[in-house]
């Protein structure tokens, strides 16, 4: 059989380049999104509201978490999200709602100090918009949960590093989650709220 020319020559440098990207694709496995995202108090606000026959009676926010987003803006289906939140630094601007909500029957954040969202699917869904797709852990029990995500403004100017302002959320049912079983002030359903800005 014909000899394997060596890899030398003016040829050589394109050719080893050329064998160099595929085995790190091959190592790396698939693309993955842009350089993350921290979103962190100060810049965004995670917070939750309660209704009763449709209407707010409760609403609060956490003041500790933490969360990174990886956003791909040519392949949205690349990015990947996270969000941890302690649950015991919820305030809803009453004591005692803060109690109840954060008690053995609600959240329980005397056991269960951290709930998380961990990206599955991301879609586009507009030119500003995206549907997430994703797994939500509260009181360590883990359920399916699609948000909404919208930029509220131009992207051109996140893709070059600037800080990207958005709004986002989802719904959950609270027996879902073994929240409040015995609770009939408020609905089943919860709202999760999250919006402010991106930054590196």
């Amino acid at each position: 059989s014909a000899a394997v020319p060596p890899l030398s020559g003016p040829q050589s440098v394109p050719m080893k380049r050329a064998i160099l990207l595929i085995l790190g694709l091959l190592l790396v496995g698939p693309a993955v999104a842009q350089t993350p995202w921290a979103l962190q108090p100060g810049v965004a606000e995670v917070g939750f509201v309660a209704r009763r026959f449709g209407l707010p009676t409760a609403s609060g926010r956490f003041r500790h978490f933490e969360g990174t987003v990886a956003l791909d803006f040519e392949r949205p289906e690349l990015s990947r999200i996270r969000l941890r939140i302690e649950t015991g630094s919820l305030q809803t601007g009453t004591s005692l709602v803060d109690a109840f909500v954060k008690g053995e029957s609600m959240l329980d954040t005397a056991h269960y100090p951290m709930a998380s969202f961990v990206s599955d699917t991301v879609t586009r869904t507009g030119d500003g918009s995206l549907s997430i797709r994703g797994q939500l852990t509260i009181r360590a029990i883990t359920r399916s949960v699609t948000a909404t995500a919208t930029a509220d403004g131009d992207a051109s100017g996140a893709q070059r590093g600037e800080q990207l302002a958005f709004h986002a959320s989802a719904a959950f049912p609270r027996s879902a989650f073994n929240i409040g079983a015995d609770v009939n002030v408020v609905d089943d359903q919860v709202e999760i709220a999250i919006n402010g800005r991106l930054s590196r």
